[in-house]
């Protein structure tokens, strides 16, 4: 049996990484007891809203301490793991993990994170215990590609799929889409952005960065999308772009994919595991730069620089060879597959049976 530790309902990346990992593994006959991570298991669902009926079900075994438990999270909540064998499974998108990160990550018997990247970053860091890289997964059955859309043929159409912050390099995409071309060209940038902060208003400031007289932007805000509505939206565009500062993984990147879109992403940290040139546009940096955030997390990290001249170049790449962006949107596809969530749960299997025996 094993205790998971996390978030489950809520529309973050550890909630739907949980339910998939979860899930699967008691598809494949591995007791599971799904724990809320922050509060009493019933208070998440008030929260987050409704569970799948199986996770519900399975939040009825016993919680025990004598059996392994995983804490999948960031890395300052290690310290809740009261297992007999105690694994960390978190991931950053900085150049270092905070002091706090450390301390508790070198109280567990060993630390999972999703990429190799991530790995060396963690060991500079100061992270003893031994590090277990466990990818993350895509549901092909979901994400998959569909036939060429019917409107809109003759427009080259970009998505972006992020979380409203500074770190996803929203400013680096909308100067460059801006600059890449002019408001009659035959383009379209769709935007899909969550941003629950109070004070916080995107619509503001893309309008602020983009007047009148810009190409075309389309906007979903603040739209929970079921993961088949999400496809839809990816299927729609003939490029998917996020000049991120930094990412632990970068799900949205690997859904497109999976859908049949090259990328264009940020050439470091975690899209480096599965984004290349076979199947996108890596986009480079111009080094390392300090956050600027006092934010625990980022304070004193370095994340990267995002080149605004070469995504220029690439959003124009695109629209003008478009055979080619295609030929790199069947070849993502095809890779995509190779990153399902049984890909994962095939290496987390593999190291409980490694685990010792109580």
């Amino acid at each position: 049996m094993i205790i998971w530790h996390s978030s489950f309902a809520t529309l973050t990346g550890y909630s739907g990484s949980s339910r998939a990992l979860v899930l699967g593994l008691d598809t494949r006959g591995v007791a599971v007891r799904p724990l809320y991570l922050f509060d009493a298991d019933r208070v998440e669902e008030e929260v987050g809203g409704p569970l799948p009926a199986r996770l519900r079900e399975l939040r009825r075994l016993p919680v025990r301490l004598d059996v392994p438990q995983i804490v999948y999270g960031r890395g300052d909540h290690f310290s809740k793991n009261s297992g007999r064998y105690k694994i960390g499974f978190t991931m950053l998108e900085t150049d270092r993990l905070p002091a706090s990160w450390v301390e508790q990550a070198n109280l567990m018997d060993e630390i999972w994170t999703p990429t190799s990247w991530g790995a060396e970053v963690f060991r500079a860091s100061g992270v003893r215990p031994p590090i277990q890289v466990i990818p993350l997964g895509v549901d092909p059955a979901i994400f998959q590609p569909g036939p060429p859309r019917k409107r809109f043929q003759d427009r080259t159409i970009f998505v972006s799929v992020f979380e409203w912050s500074r770190r996803k390099g929203w400013d680096v995409l909308l100067h460059a889409y801006r600059a890449a071309f002019r408001p009659d060209d035959d383009v379209l940038l769709l935007l899909k952005i969550d941003s629950r902060e109070p004070g916080i208003n995107p619509l503001q400031e893309i309008a602020a960065v983009l007047p009148a007289s810009a190409p075309p932007v389309g906007v979903f805000y603040n739209q929970a999308l079921s993961g088949e509505r999400l496809s839809e939206l990816y299927r729609s565009a003939d490029c998917f772009v996020l000049p991120t500062r930094g990412e632990g993984w970068c799900m949205p990147a690997l859904e497109a994919m999976a859908c049949g879109l090259p990328v264009i992403v940020t050439n470091w940290s975690g899209p480096t595991a599965f984004v290349n040139e076979s199947v996108g546009y890596p986009l480079p940096i111009r080094g390392l730069e300090p956050t600027g955030l006092d934010h625990p997390y980022y304070r004193g990290a370095q994340w990267a620089d995002p080149d605004g001249d070469a995504l220029v170049e690439l959003l124009r790449r695109v629209r003008r060879e478009r055979t080619e962006a295609a030929a790199k949107g069947r070849a993502a596809a095809e890779l995509a597959r190779a990153w399902s969530w049984d890909r994962a749960l095939d290496v987390i299997q593999a190291r409980i049976a490694d685990w010792p025996e109580a």
